[in-house]
Parts: structure tokens; C-alpha cells; sequence
């Protein structure tokens, strides 16, 4: 049973209801998955989504959920150069093996951050950067704020620049994913005033403030 029998009938709905409900933003359905696949060079090489998302066969279904997985799926290069107190740094992010824009939809996101931290690993006040992967929206979905997802294969460079005057810090580079991201802001925002249902909402908020995980942490004397 290839994709088309499994997967394009749900993402078909959701395209369908998108459009008749007024979900595209910026003129991308709110849920584009399957023909995001058909675009990409997966569909053509004949690679069906069973063989990412439900692997060995198992009836399973992984995704930005899963560390492992999404660790597979992207090509992550940090590199930095210095010439005397100048420091540049980059960090490349590539959607290598995910079939689909990374991530395909609004309610994850990525956080990349590049900062500079001292010998007992505290961060150098003002050394912060950071850049986001993913699809932005208000809650009530009315428009798109920005979306900087990863079409398959395409990369991201996050390029930092600092001035250093001292000689004990380090450069360091970390990408955590949200994969609940949008769920947390929503909860937070009914939450309060919920009539009903308050204890089922609250254990969702927990479950998915649960849900981040660190993708990738590296450290470099510089």
C-alpha cells in the first residue's frame, strides 16, 4: 500500500476544509503535507512516507515527535572563524531527508541559538542570537507572521557575529524543537477562563510543555 492509499485522503481533507474555512494564510493552505511530497523529489524517486514514518513495519507513526527521527532527517554544520576580537560564526541547518517542508505545519518550531558562555558555562550577557524555524501565526489563525520552514533539501544559515575582548569563553551552538509549540500557546491563553473541562486542559498544557527536546549541542573553543 503505497502513500496515496494511507496518507493523501487525510491530507486531501485537510486541504479541502482549508480552503472552504478560509485557512491559507498568506496564500499557503494552513496544511499542505501531501503536496508538499508531490513537489519534492521524493514523490519522483518513488519514496512513500511508510518508509520514514512507520518503519521495519511497525504501525507506528513518528514524527518531529521523535528525536531520533528528525535527527536523521537534517544535516546540522556549525563552523566559526576568528580574525583577532571579530568572531563569525555559522550555523547550517539542511532539510536532508524529511519529504516535506520541515516542518509542515504551524504547531511546531525550532529554536537555533548561538551565544557565547564563560569557563562555568554561563552565557556572556548580550551573546544571545537566535533564529526560528517554522510557521508563524495568531492564535485565532488569522494571518501569517512569517514562515521560514525548510522545503526539502533547502538549508538555513544562521550566521552570529560577536566582538570578544575576553580569553575564557566558549562559543556554543544549540537547536531545540517545540514540537507542541502552538498547543502551549493556546492552552495558556483559555486556560484561565475555562467553565469547563479545566482539569483535561491542564494535563494538556503539561503534556505538551513536556514535549521539547534538545536536537543538537556543541561547544567550541574559540
Amino acid at each position: 500500500m503505497n502513500w496515496y492509499h494511507t496518507c493523501a485522503p487525510s491530507s486531501a481533507k485537510v486541504a479541502i476544509s482549508s480552503r472552504r474555512g478560509g485557512y491559507a494564510l498568506n496564500g499557503k493552505l494552513l496544511e499542505n503535507t501531501y503536496e508538499e511530497w508531490r513537489a519534492s523529489p521524493y514523490a519522483r524517486d518513488g519514496v512513500q512516507c511508510q518508509g520514514c514514518h512507520m518503519p521495519d513495519p511497525r504501525h507506528l507513526w513518528q514524527g518531529i515527535h521523535d528525536r531520533r527521527m528528525v535527527k536523521q532527517a537534517l544535516t546540522i554544520d556549525l563552523r566559526h572563524e576568528r580574525n583577532g576580537s571579530a568572531l563569525l560564526a555559522v550555523l547550517e541547518v539542511t532539510n536532508s531527508g524529511v519529504g516535506h517542508y520541515f516542518p509542515t505545519y504551524v504547531t511546531p518550531k525550532v529554536f537555533l541559538w548561538l551565544d557565547l558562555v564563560d569557563a562555568s558555562g554561563r552565557q556572556v550577557d548580550g551573546s544571545l542570537r537566535e533564529q526560528v524555524i517554522g510557521r508563524e501565526a495568531p492564535l485565532n489563525l488569522s494571518r501569517e507572521i512569517y514562515d521560514t520552514r525548510l522545503a526539502p533539501k533547502a538549508s538555513l544559515f544562521m550566521r552570529a557575529s560577536w566582538q570578544v575582548s575576553r580569553s575564557d569563553v566558549r562559543l556554543r551552538a544549540r537547536i531545540v524543537v517545540e514540537p507542541d509549540h502552538f498547543y502551549v500557546r493556546f492552552f495558556k491563553a483559555i486556560i484561565d477562563n475555562a467553565r469547563q473541562g479545566r482539569p483535561q486542559l491542564e494535563l494538556a498544557l503539561r503534556q505538551a510543555s513536556d514535549s521539547p527536546y534538545t536536537l543538537f549541542r556543541e561547544e567550541r573553543e574559540i
